[in-house]
């Protein structure tokens, strides 16, 4: 265990035993080193440290015998010229490894970075690397850690801690005058002012110079101490949020922050505690103004009256009434001055525009629903979206509003609780409100209540306006009709995000400007590639609202996902199933171009598919459900998923569609319930089947005999020999029936089943001729399992350089969306390379192979088969260990 510390001058410590470090040019290089956190520090950089620009001729020598012995500090007993696990060489340098564990200075800067700034002072009282020559303490990384040292005083606005650190900098004149508010603020003018003349004093007699602009201001307030202070208190429990810090200081150089965010969100109370934070840095006060943008009245503040109350608020008298000549006095009221204006509730760009100050100086903070994206194009806005708390900021909220004891009693209601406030601030606090005041409930039977379908009603405090439904209705209530009606019907969709295509098929209609709507006043969130999600709570408000066309939208959807789902399926250049028709009106199916982009749309749509499939079920729309669960099948089987659910579903479909009275259909999903079920009911699978074969076998169909006889080859369905038989039937179906894509697929079966009862010869010749007609038919992936199949094969025949060429052409061209042939390739990848003693590879792909199953090893078993599985993985593990060692020996 290695401990550093900076702070106080520097030391180190091995195993809990201090270690000296030796002659001031080792504790020079070990300072520059931890100065650099982390970063490469160049051989030229440390030359230039410690000789300057009179270095010696051995000066790079000197340097690696210096490097030697800092790492010896960290590990004695390092042989010579070995890295070891510190001090690692980089390109022309080096790096020092080190962390928050191991080193106070990283410590400081990451509780810094969590706005931990008492935690950060108290660790960093003394100053970094006291005793160090002066001339290394003045080099950049040394002062920049001073200055964040004295930055982070700053922001903590922390009076004692201040006053200490405003001593070991006197010259600092930023921090003397925020000791000056700071001492005005609490009420102390006297000693602001006392403090000021001995800065005053200190600056004449030492430097020759009298004080700069931002003391004498702070004297000025000191002496007069008028100035408005209208912010709202803060809250006592507020939970930091560190992911927002560095974007909204980052918008103090803009002077005009946009804080964004669905309807409890925390914008204000984000607002107020990083306006308190900062209030110092502002001298002549703070103004705040609730615009009611989105107030339950349903009257916004007009600019006219935002102006006025403003300027009272400046201990100016307002001069006419109209809006210009109020915006003109305004301005010129804060011209000379350095405010914070906090405008709170904003409505849209054209509310806030009139209140902005035309100077610099002044810091304008905006919350709003609304994104504000005019106000950030035309002025500069730096726009902050304030989005859902993560887990474990959920908790911290809750934590601080009922105690540690409360929580740690209750570990798993109090997880519950989180996952059904979903991150919302507001949720969290009314929930937290309401367990604080009625301490004989348990927080189990707060989730209870929760839980249990009475929609947003457990989310109230029972006062007027004060609720999570009440907060979503501000927002809903000034939206246009047409972004109104899409956020009604956004309800029936089942998923946690839709695509634009998907939302315009759900309403019928062109949706684009009202998607821009309700993204803009951030009741839809924004991901990428136009898709869109809306928070949990806001989708049970959505479900509240009466919409008389959801019935419609509803029909409309499944239509959406059963023609996107088969021109995602017509990529993959299969025979297609059933035909479907042509889209109703008013639906837009999603179109992929290519393979890859339908495995992207079943990757994005894979949840709500399932979803959407079990909504027809339920509404009785059985054809429909049926033929998307036939249409996914490509995608499913290369993706694969463990889903107890996907068999209950196809089970229920069987049963919906065989009152339909259409044999091709039922044949269809009986195939596919039984590819679902084979694992887990065999007996229920091999019934399916065999009710299939009976069925194409009446109608004459070929097609459909082959496909089923394929199925009924598979283990365990069918154990034994049978499988050869039932994979021969398929070839011969398939060759009668004429269709190329049906017999690559039962010659591929037919190759697997030869192989696996030692026929490896004819397995070749079989699979050979696959892959020719997989190239001919333009199957793409069905000619890259082949060629994992034909590698397999050439293996099991002792021609390494066979099978390392197929498994490499397969990796070359699959899509890297087909988990299963990409895993597959790769194993017999990584045994081939073995064998022929190309350890790099060998190593590489076996750990990709290994990579790739990570974690869904069962999903894997159950798709490839156990006993495949078992095998493959177990030779896979024994490359690894093999070429482990060969490569380490070298």
């Amino acid at each position: 265990m290695i401990k550093v510390r900076v702070f106080g001058g520097l030391r180190l410590w091995r195993e809990g035993i201090e270690v000296e470090i030796g002659s001031i040019r080792i504790q020079t290089t070990l300072a520059v080193l931890l100065a650099a956190r982390g970063a490469t520090v160049g051989v030229a950089e440390l030359v230039d440290t410690l000789w300057g620009d009179r270095p010696p001729a051995s000066a790079e020598n000197q340097i690696q015998r210096l490097i030697g012995q800092v790492r010896r500090l960290f590990e004695p007993d390092l042989p010579n010229r070995e890295p070891g696990n510190w001090l690692l060489p980089v390109g022309e340098g080096y790096r020092l490894r080190q962390d928050a564990r191991t080193s106070d200075l990283m410590a400081f800067f990451e509780m810094a970075g969590r706005q931990q700034f008492d935690q950060a002072l108290t660790l960093a009282q003394e100053r970094p690397f006291a005793g160090l020559p002066a001339g290394v303490l003045g080099l950049p990384a040394f002062t920049a850690i001073e200055t964040a040292r004295i930055e982070v005083a700053v922001q903590a606005a922390d009076l004692p801690l201040l006053s200490t650190y405003a001593q070991s900098a006197p010259f600092h004149e930023p921090l003397q005058a925020r000791l000056i508010r700071l001492l005005t603020a609490a009420g102390r003018r006297a000693e602001a002012l006392a403090h000021f003349e001995a800065v005053r004093q200190r600056l004449s007699e030492e430097l020759g110079a009298d004080p700069g602009a931002e003391l004498q201001a702070a004297h000025r307030e000191a002496l007069t101490d008028l100035r408005p202070i209208h912010l709202p208190p803060r809250v006592t429990a507020f939970s930091p949020r560190p992911e927002l810090t560095a974007a909204v200081q980052a918008g103090r150089r803009a002077g005009l922050v946009v804080l964004s965010g669905m309807g409890g969100a925390g914008k204000t109370t984000l607002a107020v505690d990083w306006a308190h934070r900062i209030a110092a840095d502002y001298p002549d006060g703070q103004l705040y103004l609730d615009l009611r943008g989105f107030a339950p009245a349903g009257r916004q503040l007009r600019p006219a009256e935002a102006l006025t109350s403003l300027l009272i608020s400046m201990g100016a008298t307002p001069e006419g009434d109209g809006p210009d000549t109020l915006t003109g006095q305004f301005r010129s009221a804060l011209a000379d001055r350095r405010m914070i204006v906090l405008l709170d509730n904003a409505r849209d760009s054209a509310q806030v525009r009139p209140l902005l100050p035309a100077s610099p100086g002044s810091l304008v903070i905006v919350t709003s629903r609304n994104r504000m994206p005019s106000l950030v194009a035309r002025e500069g806005a730096w726009p902050v979206y304030v989005g859902r708390l993560v887990h474990s900021a959920a908790k911290d909220m809750l934590h601080r509003r009922l105690g540690a004891p409360r929580l740690a009693a209750e570990p798993a209601a109090t997880d519950k609780l989180v996952e059904i406030c979903a991150g919302l601030p507001l949720a969290l606090s009314i929930a937290a409100a309401r367990i604080a005041v009625s301490p004989e409930e348990s927080l189990a039977d707060v989730v209870a209540d929760l839980s249990a379908g009475h929609g947003l009603d457990a989310l109230d405090t029972g006062e007027e306006h004060d609720s999570v439904r009440a907060a979503f209705s501000w927002s809903y209530r000034v939206l246009s009709e047409p972004a109104a009606r899409l956020f009604r019907l956004l309800a029936v969709h089942p998923s946690a995000d839709v695509s634009a295509e998907t939302a315009a098929s759900i309403a019928g209609a062109d949706v684009r400007a009202a998607l821009a709507e309700l993204t803009v006043t951030s009741m839809l969130t924004p991901l990428g590639a136009g898709r869109y999600t809306a928070h949990d709570l806001l989708k049970v408000y959505a479900a509240e609202l009466s919409d008389e066309g959801r019935p419609d939208a509803e029909r409309r959807l499944v239509e959406h996902y059963l023609h996107s789902s088969r021109n995602a399926y017509l990529t993959f250049k299969l025979l297609p199933p059933a035909d479907p028709g042509p889209p109703p009106p008013g639906v837009h199916p999603s179109r992929p171009v290519d393979m890859s982009g339908a495995h992207d749309w079943y990757r994005n749509e894979r949840a709500a598919v399932q979803a959407v499939t079990d909504l027809a079920l339920r509404r009785g729309w059985a054809r429909a459900a049926a033929l998307i669960m036939v249409h996914v099948r490509p995608m499913r089987s290369s993706q694969p998923r463990l889903s107890a659910e996907l068999r209950d579903q196809a089970v229920r479909a069987v049963e919906a569609v065989a009152g339909l009275g259409d044999p091709e259909l039922e044949t269809l999903i009986l195939r596919e319930a039984a590819v679902q079920l084979r694992a887990h009911s065999t007996d229920r699978a091999r019934d399916y089947l065999l009710r299939a074969l009976a069925i194409t076998q009446a109608r004459g169909d070929l097609v459909g005999q082959a496909q089923i006889l394929r199925n009924l080859a598979v283990a365990p369905i069918t154990e034994g020999r049978g499988q050869v038989t039932y994979a021969e039937r398929a070839v011969g179906a398939a060759r009668r029936a004429g269709e190329p894509s049906v017999l690559v697929y039962a010659l591929d079966m037919l190759a697997r089943m030869l192989d696996d009862y030692d026929e490896p010869a004819r397995a070749a010749a079989v699979a050979a001729e696959a892959f020719d007609l997989a190239g001919d038919a333009g199957l793409t992936d069905m000619r890259c399992l082949l060629a994992a199949a034909r590698a397999w094969i050439a293996l099991r025949l002792g021609d390494d350089e066979a099978a390392s060429r197929m498994a490499a052409w397969a990796l070359d061209h699959i899509d890297p969306a087909d988990e299963v042939t990409t895993w597959t390739s790769s194993v017999i990848l990584a045994l081939a390379s073995h064998n022929l003693g190309d350890t790099a590879r060998a190593r590489a792909e076996a750990e990709r192979s290994r990579a790739l199953v990570q974690g869904r090893e069962d999903v894997f078993a159950e798709v490839i088969g156990d006993d495949y599985f078992v095998s493959y993985m177990a030779r896979v593990d024994g490359v690894l260990a093999a070429e482990g060692t060969a490569i380490g020996s070298q």
